[in-house]
């Protein structure tokens, strides 16, 4: 990833009794449902010495960000979240893009 390229970060750590399964879950199923999305160029994962799982999702552009996360891909890809809600102590997702300035004052003449 380069140094403007949107992320996605997603920590995510399970009870002790489901981390397993869980992290199977994840490195099996998710992450290929991710891939699929259009406009997600890379996908990473790796875990911190707690067991929390982290997950980096990179994406072309800033562009692409909204139309890959309105895309039935992702869709999917967070309904198969749904099973494991009751089994996570901790989800947190951040997104990370460049930001353009907003115009606070539109000139009317």
């Amino acid at each position: 990833m380069d140094d403007q390229q949107p992320f996605m970060l997603v920590r995510a750590r399970a009870r002790i009794a489901a981390r397993r399964a869980f992290d199977e879950w994840f490195g099996a199923v998710h992450l290929q449902d991710i891939a699929r999305i259009p406009g997600v160029t890379n996908v990473r994962k790796g875990h911190n010495g707690d067991g929390t799982l982290l997950a980096i999702y990179g994406f072309a552009s800033t562009e692409a960000v909204q139309p890959a996360l309105a895309s039935p891909q992702a869709a999917y890809a967070r309904g198969t979240w749904e099973r494991w809600q009751p089994e996570l102590e901790e989800l947190l997702i951040e997104l990370w893009s460049a930001a353009s300035p907003i115009p606070l004052f539109h000139g009317i003449n």
